[in-house]
């Protein structure tokens, strides 16, 4: 892999744990204005918010699966 490539890959990974992170922060965020109270919330938007965090840990650990792979 090309040093830019690497440089790319490794930004790219930590844009995505900071998507990440932001979206496990929203969920703290949606279930602190409801009080805590799990019956208030909407279990919709909880769920897509929680697969799309999960997807972006996802992405951030084959990131770097492929960057130790080609010894970075």
């Amino acid at each position: 892999m090309s040093p830019l490539a690497t440089v790319i890959m490794k930004v790219l990974r930590w844009g995505v744990l900071g998507m990440a992170g932001f979206l496990c922060l929203v969920l703290v965020l949606e279930a602190w204005k409801h009080g805590w109270d799990p019956a208030a919330l909407n279990w919709g938007f909880m769920a897509v918010v929680g697969l799309l965090a999960v997807g972006a840990l996802w992405l951030a650990r084959s990131i770097g699966r492929e960057l130790a792979k080609h010894g970075s």
